[in-house]
């Protein structure tokens, strides 16, 4: 199940990715993690370090709970390069008699290696209960930096709250940015100015209260406007929103901007229940992975994610493709990390592409306008899908990997992330639906020179 080109630690559980930053040359991607076991029964932050988005050097630890503040768990948080320092801000958890308090913290590197922490710099507010997390920190375009954090309200309903400062350090509540009133809780916000337009992405989640127990959970964006003046948006209400991704695996995903200036997105490629996680992983020492890095662009009142433009490097050998008498099309790698692109006019009419060995589907039907994707339940031993209502298809981009799939359509207007149960080290792609004015591009991809250790 180890993947091939995606990020995933050696050992143990990763999950959110944290702290992304572009630092004095190299780009930096924390992440969540428990290197004792494969659970979530313990929180740090691990680190990967590259100068290229290719070439990974895994760091190992970073951030350890080893405070007060912090003893029971290094929770989710984020970046910002503050007057040449690498500034960490996180949740640090502390347990006590079965309550749960929390505080939003700092770390500070002046070389990329070495994180002194300096303690809390902000409280929970009187106004939330104590599921208030995962700090965005952003530097605003006038002066002074804002930070957007998951919030629960005391009413026990979700929202995005806000903070502001003027130097980073400290920090003031200014109130909700953003509220829901379908959901109990909102995790991982991120918040930043995008081709002329705002984005926030957010992560609603539905909570029994009572109990103090997660139910449904997904990753959401909006398109608003954000007044740093006033500190206020255009459209609070968070119920109103677009999916992030239309797969099975994916959440809690963080943003940064590079050097090109490119607003750059990992995420979480998991949303598996225990059941799910125990039988994937049985056989490795570690589980989950984030998905490719993937840059973001504002188009027709929608965010596109699209893979950057270093992986075309990744791209290796052209697999022939084989016609036998049926109307299908065949290609077979030789492994499976492998690339897969269909355009043309005609695939708004329909398309089906099957993986047999894996018993991954791929469906578009044309008149009825649904996208249809289907994979094995490695728990139940039958099928699941997903659909969505789609109203032209020009354009499909599959990035696979040992055990993953990511789906890229028109472009990047929808993508679909999920992990997939691997059943050998081959892949056969068969195609139906094609036309002449279809064209498919199947490479393999050549990781032999990555270095994701």
């Amino acid at each position: 199940m180890r993947q091939k080109y995606h990020l995933e630690p050696d050992r143990g559980l990763l999950n959110d990715p944290n702290g992304l930053a572009y630092f004095k040359g190299k780009y930096y991607v924390f992440f969540q993690w428990n290197r004792f076991a494969k659970d979530h029964g313990y929180k740090e932050w691990g680190l990967f370090k590259s100068s290229d988005l290719l070439n990974w050097t895994f760091e190992g630890s970073a951030l350890l709970p080893d405070q007060i503040y912090d003893q029971d768990g290094v929770y989710s948080g984020s970046a910002c390069v503050i007057e040449d320092k690498l500034c960490l801000f996180y949740t640090g958890n502390t347990k006590s008699d079965g309550r749960r308090k929390v505080y939003q913290c700092m770390a500070v590197s002046s070389d990329g290696r070495k994180y002194l922490k300096h303690g809390c710099v902000l409280e929970t507010p009187a106004d939330y209960t104590e599921h208030f997390r995962d700090p965005k920190v952003f530097k605003g375009s006038r002066q002074g930096y804002f930070m957007v954090i998951g919030a629960q309200k005391s009413n026990g309903k979700g929202a995005v709250a806000l903070a502001s400062s003027c130097d980073g350090v400290h920090w003031s509540v200014k109130g909700n940015l953003a509220e829901t009133e379908m959901y109990e809780m909102v995790e991982c916000p991120d918040l930043f100015e995008l081709d002329g337009k705002h984005v926030l992405m957010f992560n609603p989640q539905e909570r029994d209260n009572d109990n103090d127990v997660c139910g449904v959970s997904f990753s959401a964006y909006k398109i608003m406007e954000f007044d740093e003046k006033t500190e206020t948006v255009g459209d609070r209400d968070l119920d109103k929103h677009c999916r992030f991704d239309q797969g099975f695996d994916f959440y809690a995903p963080q943003t940064f901007c590079d050097d090109k200036g490119r607003r750059i997105m990992f995420g979480w490629m998991s949303r598996m229940n225990e059941m799910q996680e125990q039988i994937f992983a049985a056989e490795e020492r570690n589980i989950h992975c984030l998905t490719l890095p993937r840059e973001l662009n504002v188009k027709n009142g929608r965010l596109y994610q699209r893979v950057p433009e270093e992986f075309e490097r990744l791209k290796g050998k052209q697999i022939p493709l084989e016609m036998p008498k049926t109307k299908e099309i065949k290609a077979v790698f030789p492994q499976k990390a492998a690339f897969v692109k269909v355009s043309g006019s005609d695939l708004d009419q329909g398309i089906s592409i099957r993986f047999p060995e894996d018993g991954t589907k791929i469906f578009y039907n044309g008149s009825e306008k649904v996208f249809t994707f289907v994979r094995y339940d490695w728990v139940n031993k039958t099928e699941e899908q997903k659909s969505f209502p789609m109203e032209m298809l020009y354009s499909l981009e599959l990035w696979l990997d040992q055990s993953s799939i990511e789906i890229f359509l028109n472009e990047g207007e929808y993508v679909l992330s999920s992990r997939i149960y691997s059943k050998g080290e081959g892949q056969t792609v068969i195609f139906k639906g094609m036309t002449e004015k279809s064209e498919i591009e199947c490479k393999e991809i050549n990781t032999g020179g990555m270095h994701n250790e």
